[in-house]
């Protein structure tokens, strides 16, 4: 009987199935690159401080 290939296609296919939706289902909502907080940032205009 066939039933270990038919196991093994049925498995193959919801692994092919899971890895697509889990590639289409990305959450818009945050953005995809954060800016690194330890990376320098481009010097800017120079702001004021206070001066004690």
């Amino acid at each position: 009987m066939a039933i270990r290939p038919l196991i093994f296609g049925i498995l193959f296919i919801a692994v092919f199935v899971v890895i697509i939706l889990s590639i289409i289902w990305v959450d818009t909502s945050h953005p995809v690159h954060q800016p690194d907080p330890l990376s320098p940032t481009a010097p800017g205009p120079a702001t004021p401080g206070q001066v004690q």
